[in-house]
């Protein structure tokens, strides 16, 4: 996102991010430490994804007596297992004293139905949204709030480690500002070039005790923050994946611009991190993770997996993993955000615990 979004974002006065004349992603070349986007696939949560896109089981089988009508879809297209967690706390007891009388056993289910067909309105209203705003043509500022947004925040329920965070009003750090191959990047060129998203882990409490330590014990010069931004939502809570959103393809490779130099902020940051010392019978310390990228323009996604070479910040793609312009594509979608958000929850998770847990002598 940036400010050549003209549509809704002039009359506001609240966005007050600059254009730059650095919008192409050739541009990302002339970084000490380039950028470069490639095409490839990349790990495990790659092959979890590539299955989850390839149509088999990412529909809730609970509602397989609505919805294979409606999508007109096979039945392998839906899942064999349960697909949504439980309402839980007040809702479910909400719920429970709203409907007839129920045995024990039933309640559950009942609650699991009500819930899956919850989230079924939601995708078709995003459904909605979606071809009105391709018809009648609406703001990058529009998107976000009445689709992106929702959809991110749909995606994240079930995962309370995890959240979707707006960060359009975070900035990069000027410590941590990447240099060009001839020197510093001046501050100003970037000034447009924040994103829109991130899926941010929420540390358990115990975690961020230890993150708020680490990051107060690093290097007195530097910003007190354990991201490559000083924005107070982000300072000790760790951004696993970033997203950026646009209105139109002709900004496809601005977004790719934002987001190089969104990542090879973050990496330099991360990569500045003393080394924890060997831990004698830990297996296995997560090595510097890659980070999953998506990009996003109307109603399609992109998925791309970022990596910290020797010479270079390779960021692999894309991946088309679904959209909000029919309900399968949405559902689709959110199986594989929900996969990003587990990987944040779990193996990303476990990379900051390797960051911050020499920190102290009890284990986290």
């Amino acid at each position: 996102s940036n400010a050549s979004d003209s549509q809704g974002r002039g009359s506001g006065g609240r966005r007050t991010r600059s254009s730059s004349p650095v919008k192409n992603a050739d541009e990302l070349l002339r970084l000490r430490k380039p950028v470069v986007w490639t095409n490839g696939p990349a790990s495990r949560l790659f092959d979890q994804i590539w299955s989850a896109i390839q149509g088999e089981g990412y529909l809730p089988v609970e509602l397989q007596p609505v919805l294979q009508s409606e999508l007109m879809v096979a039945g392998s297209r839906f899942g064999r297992q349960r697909h949504a967690a439980l309402p839980s706390g007040r809702d479910k007891a909400d719920l429970l004293a709203l409907l007839p009388p129920l045995a024990a056993e039933d309640h559950d289910e009942v609650a699991r139905r009500v819930a899956l067909h919850g989230e079924l309105r939601e995708i078709r209203h995003l459904v909605d949204t979606t071809a009105q705003f391709i018809n009648t043509p609406r703001s990058e500022a529009a998107w976000n709030d009445h689709i992106h947004g929702p959809l991110l925040r749909l995606a994240v329920a079930g995962v309370p480690a995890v959240v979707a965070e707006n960060i359009t009003q975070a900035s990069i750090a000027k410590p941590f500002v990447p240099a060009t191959a001839h020197g510093e990047l001046e501050v100003s060129s970037i000034g447009g070039k924040t994103i829109d998203y991130a899926l941010v882990l929420q540390p358990n409490q115990r975690l961020a005790a230890r993150i708020v330590d680490f990051v107060n014990g690093l290097d007195s010069g530097e910003p007190r923050t354990f991201n490559q931004s000083t924005s107070p939502a982000l300072c000790y809570r760790l951004t696993g994946v970033f997203i950026e959103t646009k209105v139109d393809m002709r900004w496809r490779a601005e977004a790719k611009v934002q987001l190089g130099i969104w990542l090879a902020s973050w990496f330099s940051r991360v990569a500045t991190f003393p080394s924890p010392p060997p831990r004698t019978g830990v297996a296995g310390t997560p090595r510097l993770p890659f980070l999953p990228v998506l990009l996003v323009v109307c109603e399609s996604w992109e998925l791309y997996f970022a990596f910290d070479r020797e010479a270079d910040f390779e960021v692999c793609g894309p991946l088309e993993i679904g959209g909000t312009k029919t309900v399968e594509g949405t559902y689709r979608l959110l199986q594989v955000l929900r996969l990003l958000a587990e990987w944040v929850a779990g193996e990303f998770c476990q990379w900051v615990e390797s960051c911050v847990l020499y920190q102290g002598d009890a284990a986290l």
